[in-house]
């Protein structure tokens, strides 16, 4: 009886914690949830702004006709890892949390491990 409440506890403990991975397309989806998001890299802008340079990854599809962005902005884009140049046209996964900004689901990238470059 120990062994099987053990086993049904683990089970429900890598639920609790397992993430979606998605494509830019199920985004919408996802909205509110913290995912994996993998795609292309189909277009990006950089904006250069006096509070801190924002650069927006539009994954699948350029813009305006992306499923979903990729935010990178603050600390993660000041570090110089990430950039237009080292993106354009890799596949990547990015990690995390799926909101709305003018009706189109994005994700906000909150330090630069969340970005892993697949090719």
């Amino acid at each position: 009886m120990k062994n099987l409440l053990l086993v049904l506890f683990v089970c429900i403990g890598f639920t609790a914690f397992s993430q979606e991975t998605i494509t830019a397309s199920q985004a919408k989806d996802f909205v509110g949830k913290e995912v994996f998001l993998t795609g292309k890299v189909a277009g990006s802008r950089l904006f250069q702004r006096p509070t801190g340079d924002m650069l927006l990854l539009n994954i699948d599809k350029p813009h305006p006709s992306n499923d979903v962005t990729v935010v990178v902005e603050g600390e993660v884009i000041s570090k110089g890892k990430f950039s237009e140049a080292t993106l354009q046209g890799k596949s990547i996964k990015v990690k995390g949390i799926v909101s709305i900004y003018k009706e189109k689901p994005q994700i906000k990238l909150e330090n630069e491990a969340n970005l892993t470059i697949i090719e």
